[in-house]
């Protein structure tokens, strides 16, 4: 019987799919901070979201759910860079106009 309580039991299985992106990902491991990444889901779960949640679902789908956060991480990342009329062109082109 394990004595890990939901919250470190959804964080570890998080953990796993974050590693394996690392892995697979040069982009995702040189840009999305790990620590940072792993405080949002910790944060989420002491602010409301059930751990159980998260355990419940399948891999496939946490896996999506990951790999989404960390792709508007990336997101984040890369247009910290930006100038303003960079960023002004970037929301243009993102609402179509």
């Amino acid at each position: 019987m394990s004595t890990e309580s939901p919250k470190n039991t959804a964080l570890n299985r998080i953990s796993k799919i974050v590693d394996q992106t690392f892995e697979e990902s040069e982009i995702f491991r040189e840009e999305v901070n790990r620590e940072e990444l792993m405080q949002i889901y910790s944060d989420l779960m002491d602010n409301g979201l059930p751990p159980e949640n998260l355990i419940s679902i399948t891999e496939g789908e946490l896996t999506r759910r990951v790999r989404q956060l960390m792709a508007m991480e990336l997101l984040g990342t890369l247009l910290d860079g930006l100038t303003p009329e960079e960023i002004r062109i970037f929301n243009e082109a993102v609402e179509g106009r």
